[in-house]
């Protein structure tokens, strides 16, 4: 089933929004690396295309306060099973990774976006009002963001269905 979510400008009278075709994958990416906001204001973006150890690339990975870290992973056209395997693949890896890996993930990430807070301690300090640290880590989370329609009515610019997991951290 297609989840439709209007949007209105509020004012004197409220104005629904047009809704706008995104052509790809890496457009809504680029937004999102313009403004993590857009998918939630308490997140730290740290990293874009992301390798894991399996030579496969995570779309984004974030934190949140607690020091979660978030994977995004943006699809278009391809079956649920396909989506969640993927995602899957990609949290057994993070569920793996350590902070110096993480601390790295943060250095590349800001190099190649040209980001003036070069360490992620400063970053996460910056964001959160905590050091990176000093945060217990709990768990990692999917959150995939997917236009399939397996009846093929919804249109390509309805607003994205959304799923999120959380997975429990290792200890």
């Amino acid at each position: 089933m297609a989840i439709e979510q209007r949007i209105w400008k509020i004012g004197d009278k409220p104005t629904r929004l047009k809704t706008v075709t995104l052509e790809s994958e890496q457009q809504l990416e680029e937004l999102i690396v313009a403004d993590i906001s857009i998918l939630n204001p308490n997140w730290l973006l740290i990293g874009c295309q992301v390798r894991t150890d399996f030579d496969k690339y995570i779309d984004l990975l974030a934190m949140d306060a607690s020091g979660s870290v978030i994977i995004i992973e943006l699809k278009r056209d391809k079956t649920p099973r396909d989506v969640v395997a993927q995602a899957l693949d990609y949290a057994s890896w993070v569920v793996e990774i350590d902070d110096s890996k993480l601390v790295d993930i943060y250095h590349d990430y800001s190099t190649k976006c040209a980001i003036s807070e070069q360490s992620l301690d400063r970053a996460f300090e910056s964001k959160f009002g905590v050091p990176f640290k000093d945060v217990n880590y709990d768990g990692s989370h999917l959150k995939i963001i997917s236009n399939y329609d397996p009846k093929g009515t919804q249109s390509p610019a309805s607003p994205k269905p959304q799923l999120t997991v959380r997975l429990p951290g290792i200890t």
